[in-house]
């Protein structure tokens, strides 16, 4: 159940209104009892100054007429009663006692005399809760007083009203308080509920595109989200487009372990098809298989670590182009291949990508040319300059300019008479992308196609003549 957020803030909601609602009734219903007692306090106050402009002298005594302001008092049980003490410290006497105390019960009397005795003994005017020792409480008033001419000076008049219809008043004062914060919390959790669902809306949105997601339904998020939820939108999307490509890259991975094998097994199946085999020759290839398989493997690691071309050992392009031609001269022994090269170059480049690149766009020319294959190196133009040109140049029709971006896709092949993948490019054109490369088209001086792949981070190799 807590595993929801919404209930989660659900609940919390609600203990926090109900709490901060059960302190608002709590210090309601106390200010509505003092100003019960406060009021209480200014009934009496005037009934008691009453009572002492009645007060006589009279032979060192006091004496009260019957024709009280106050009917209650007169009235037996009426809820009012007052009682006049004479003399302090505990040696007091009764004075007086109004008609309504004289016929009352007996606890009743003897509560409010304890009352009138505790009150004698301070010099005050107070409001006091009399003591529950009898059948009634009491809301009580003292007024101690000294009066000349007394024989016992110190006078004290006691005013006590029954507290019955006060505590009813409280209670009934409760009962709606209760009544009223229940209806108000009910009305509140409900409106909260609303709100928080409503709030939360966003998120069961997103929810449900993620679902949508997992069925192949939508390839990414909505980006229009509110902006506390749109940087987790946008990481999401990020993550999908990353993983999205990586996945492609996985694929692109094990096209391109497929379209490397095509060149060495025709070199085996040329081989095993002549009469006296070139042993030398198919171990070559099947250790190239090998190691294209290796490579292949471990450029989707570094593909997925993003690895960076600086960390790549230099390579020798002279070895690799060499390489590549004694493999295509077994493939394609009708073939004439020319290799112009100044000094001895070399890339900062991982070798079976270079082989890879090259041997991609070489076999192409050979397939797709007329018989003639030139290969050459290009020095960079400018002293500080790094970037270093291999051209590829063949007799064959050519590409058309409005067809270079197509060939770079990949699933399109330069002609749909020869059988392949339509990868062998797209491949090319991805790793040197990697490396920070570039590959170009033109026209050769054979009027065919002119590939050229330009690399970054070239220098020359130990053993050139121009060091």
């Amino acid at each position: 159940m807590m595993n929801s957020i919404q209930r989660r803030l659900a609940l919390v909601s609600i203990v926090v209104l109900l709490s901060l609602l059960s302190l608002t009734g709590l210090i309601l219903e106390r200010t509505y009892r003092d100003s019960v007692v406060a009021g209480v306090q200014q009934e009496l106050q005037p009934v008691i100054y009453a009572l002492m402009g009645v007060a006589q002298q009279r032979q060192g005594s006091l004496q009260f007429s019957n024709n009280l302001s106050q009917p209650r008092l007169q009235q037996p049980d009426s809820g009012l009663y007052a009682l006049v003490t004479l003399g302090t410290d505990g040696r007091d006497e009764e004075g007086w006692r109004s008609p309504s105390l004289a016929m009352a019960d007996q606890a009743l009397a003897e509560q409010i005399s304890e009352f009138a005795r505790r009150a004698n003994t301070v010099l005050s005017q107070r409001l006091v809760f009399a003591p529950s020792t009898g059948a009634a409480n009491l809301y009580c008033l003292s007024n101690r007083v000294d009066w000349e001419g007394l024989l016992e000076p110190t006078v004290a008049f006691v005013l006590c009203t029954d507290r019955a219809p006060y505590r009813q008043s409280m209670t009934q004062f409760r009962y709606e308080l209760i009544a009223g914060f229940g209806a108000l919390s009910l009305s509140l959790s409900l409106m909260l509920l609303i709100v928080l669902r409503w709030g939360l809306r966003p998120l069961r949105h997103i929810r449900q595109q993620l679902l949508l997601l997992e069925q192949g339904d939508r390839q990414s998020l909505d980006a229009v989200q509110p902006l506390e939820l749109a940087p987790l939108v946008d990481s999401l999307n990020q993550y999908i487009a990353h993983q999205s490509a990586l996945r492609n890259r996985h694929r692109q991975s094990l096209d391109d372990l497929s379209h490397s094998l095509k060149t060495p097994l025709s070199v085996l199946r040329l081989g095993v098809a002549e009469s006296d085999p070139d042993l030398a020759l198919l171990q070559e290839q099947v250790a190239r298989m090998q190691s294209i398989v290796d490579h292949q493997l471990s450029r989707v690691a570094r593909i997925a670590q993003a690895e960076a071309a600086s960390e790549q050992p230099w390579v020798d392009i002279d070895v690799i182009i060499r390489k590549i031609l004694r493999a295509l001269a077994v493939a394609y022994p009708s073939h004439q291949f020319d290799y112009l090269a100044v000094d001895d170059w070399q890339l900062r480049i991982h070798e079976d990508d270079l082989l890879d690149m090259l041997g991609n766009v070489m076999e192409n020319a050979c397939k797709y040319g007329g018989g003639q294959l030139q290969v050459s190196v290009h020095a960079p133009s400018e002293a500080s300059s790094s970037t270093l040109q291999i051209r590829i140049e063949d007799d064959g029709p050519g590409i058309a300019s409005a067809l270079t971006e197509a060939v770079l896709r990949r699933g399109v092949r330069f002609d749909s008479r020869e059988a392949g993948q339509g990868i062998g490019l797209a491949m090319v054109s991805e790793l040197l992308a990697i490396y920070g490369g570039d590959l170009d088209f033109a026209t050769s001086s054979q009027g065919g196609a002119k590939v050229i792949l330009s690399f970054q981070q070239a220098r020359l190799g130990p053993g050139s003549l121009a060091n």
